[in-house]
Order: C-alpha cells, then structure tokens, then sequence
C-alpha cells in the first residue's frame, strides 16, 4: 500500500493547503478550473500540476497556471509520474469512458480523486477503482455536489427519524431540453459505447444524474449509505439522432420496499428543474434547486434554503479538502455513487434504447443549432410524475413498453458489460 503524500511530505498541517492537480481546464474542466483556483486564492489549495491536451487553445489559461506555479503537462500519464506521491487531490473532470482509468492511475500515483459525476460508466469500472482504492489506501469522491449540501443530510436524518413516517416513494422529474450541438461538443456526448469503451450518456447518467443518485441516497436505510436495489424497470427513448436515451422513464424498487420514480427529458420545448418528492405514510419532503420543504408527521413544516451556485460547488471542495486530512469525513463514495452506476446499468439491461417515431417529433432552428421537441412530453412527464407510472402505463402514443432487470446480484450486471 502506498504511504499518502500528505502524510509523507514535511511542513503539512491539518490546516495548511493542500496539494492539487487538475485533469483538462475545457469543456466542465473549467469549473473545476474555477474551484481550485478559489480555493487557491483562499489558501486551501496549492494547485501543482495541470493536464491541457489543448494548450494551442487555452493559451491564456495556461499562462495563468504557470504565473501561479502550476506545472503544464500535455497527458496525464506524464503528470502523473512527475508529480508521483506530491498530489494531495487530483480532480478528473473528464468524459465518463476515462472516469475509470484516470481515477486508477490518479491513485497509483499517490492521490486521492475528487473524478466529476457519474463515478464510471459501468458498475465493472467502480469494481476497478474500489480494488485501487484498497490497493493504495487513497480515496475517491465523486463530484455529485448536491449530495455535499447541507440539507441533503437534513432530509436523509428526517427520513431516518420517522419524522415523515414510513417511507413509501421518492420520485424525481426534470425537463432540461438540450440543442442538437449538446450532443456534438464532444465525441462522446449520446454515446453508448466510444471505441471499446462504455459511456452509456444520458441525462439519467449525466445532467440529471445527480437527482437519480440522490433519490438512491435519500432512500438508503443508514445515513451515509445508499439504498440497496432490487430491481428496475425502464423506459428508454430518443429523438435527437444519438445511440443513447434521451428520455426515460424509471421504476426501482429498494429491498426495503420503497419505490423510486425517475422520469427525465432533454426534448421538452419547455424548462423545468429538476423536483423531488419524498413521500411517507404521515409527511413529505419537497426538494427543489431553490428550497426543501419538510412536512412532518406532527404538523409542523420545516423550510431551508438549497444551497446552489459557487457556494454548492465550494462546499464540495471543502468536504473533500477536509476528507484528505481526516477518514471520518463524508464525501460522496464509491459506495454511494456505485449504486447510481447500478441503476443505470440495470436501467439499459432492461430496455434498449427505442427512437420515438418522427411523425411525434418537431425540429427547429434555436440558438444557431436545432432543437428536437417531443410534442406532449411535458404532459406526459408531469403524469408520470403525479400518478408514478412509466409512460407506457399512461397510454402515450410515442411510448414502448420496456422490461425489467433484477439488481440484487451486482457482480452479474457489471459481468453484462464487460
């Protein structure tokens, strides 16, 4: 096992900086980009090393890198042997195929990984970078932020407490509708698979990821472990001209009996943020971007302010800060974050993806790309919502039934993708 550097390196306090490097500064690497360099103008981080596979591109970031010290590197490969065992934390926002290579070899280096959600495009991958977790003695946090705000522990100890009696059902909606240029900003933006690479994208792996990882969280029996799934039914769909979904419409059930509704597009003509409702025998809890309402068993109605924005994706770096000098710390895990890949993976054993039928589809210019419009997806993802059923179960026309694939042996879904 190797000693962590932050435990090696002479003149490190619990409360001085630590070191930090950064895989790519494009694409969502800049906002990760803009957390350590606030973080660094705070003095919590010392940033040493950078990755820029496009620095003809990023000339002016990287100057700005230098001017602070921080080593340029054309590959990872390369930081990472250079800068072995003087990462404190590596922070990976790549694409979800390199999620798991990078995190291995971040960890074989000698640092911990803060990797961007989801932790890995297949369950096999999580298998992997939890074997080099105990392998190096280093951790790893996945970047589902809101899972580092206050009041997602406030909900899961009220859930705990009995304050909203039995737990029934969580269920989760969102229209975030995307442009077609959404799907070409990368090569792997809509993909199944890159090369011989899963990706399995999707907002349900993606965008709205964090809230499927959430509702897994929120329906977990301890307070910092995920539910334990039985199964999951789905519904896969697209319209935009991708591999991937889409759309979807999900059903799982926890071993503890608590049922989970997800249902999610990118092709509404409309925008609404994504909304969860936990719902008891005796309350319920009302999450939204902007507040949670809590609805208790006794009457009483709690209301707290979501923590959003720069001061969410600060107090993500603070936790795992935080984690690198202290074991007790929560941070999202590979625990946690591998029951979302569960999900997902179980998700597309389920259903294959279907194309929704052109004649349901509407397509026009918006914003210098096109836009792909599911006529009466708004309609359809708010019944779903309210009566907790798969859009095939609501009749609508342009829906495919799906299947379901049992969860409750791990090993045998992730052997599905190898």
């Amino acid at each position: 096992m190797l000693e962590r550097s932050s435990q090696q390196r002479e003149g490190v306090t619990p409360e001085g900086p630590i070191n930090a490097a950064l895989v790519g500064v494009s694409g969502f690497g800049r906002v990760h980009y803009g957390d350590l360099l606030r973080q660094q103008e705070r003095g919590r981080v010392r940033l040493i090393g950078a990755t820029v596979i496009n620095q003809a591109e990023e000339v002016e970031t990287c100057r700005h890198l230098q001017a602070l010290g921080c080593r340029l590197y054309d590959d990872a490969e390369t930081m990472f042997r250079e800068l072995r065992g003087e990462i404190d934390l590596c922070c990976i926002p790549t694409g979800i195929h390199q999620h798991a290579p990078m995190t291995v070899a971040a960890l074989r280096a000698g640092a911990n990984v803060l990797v961007e959600k989801p932790a890995a495009a297949t369950l096999g991958d999580v298998y992997a970078m939890r074997a080099a977790e105990r392998e190096t003695g280093g951790f790893v946090a996945v970047g589902f932020q809101s899972m580092y705000a206050p009041e997602t522990l406030v909900m899961k100890r009220a859930i705990l407490a009995g304050d909203i009696g039995k737990l029934r059902a969580i269920k989760c909606r969102a229209l975030w509708p995307r442009l077609d240029s959404y799907y070409t900003r990368n090569a792997w933006a809509g993909r199944l698979k890159l090369g011989e690479r899963w990706v399995l994208d999707s907002p349900f792996n993606n965008a709205v990821a964090h809230q499927l990882n959430m509702i897994c969280f929120l329906a977990g029996t301890e307070l910092h472990r995920s539910a334990r799934l039985q199964r999951v039914e789905a519904e896969l769909l697209r319209a935009h001209a991708i591999e991937s979904a889409d759309t979807a419409s999900l059903r799982l059930l926890t071993e503890d009996g608590v049922t989970l509704h997800f249902v999610v597009t990118h092709c509404s003509e409309t925008v609404l943020d994504p909304e969860i409702v936990v719902r008891g025998d005796r309350g319920s809890i009302h999450w939204t971007f902007d507040e949670m309402r809590l609805q208790k068993r006794d009457g009483s109605l709690v209301q707290l302010p979501c923590l959003g924005g720069t001061p969410l994706r600060d107090a993500m770096q603070e936790a795992v800060r935080a984690r690198v000098r202290d074991p007790e710390v929560f941070v999202c895990d590979l625990g946690v974050a591998g029951t979302h890949t569960l999900a997902v993976n179980g998700a597309h054993l389920a259903c294959p993806v279907h194309a929704i039928p052109e004649r349901f589809v509407e397509r026009y210019p918006a914003e210098g790309a096109i836009k792909t419009v599911v006529r009466g997806i708004e309609g359809a993802v708010a019944r779903a919502f309210d009566e907790e059923r798969l859009f095939s179960e609501l009749g609508v026309p342009w829906a495919r039934p799906g299947g379901v694939a049992s969860l409750t042996d791990p090993q045998a879904v992730a052997a599905a993708f190898r």
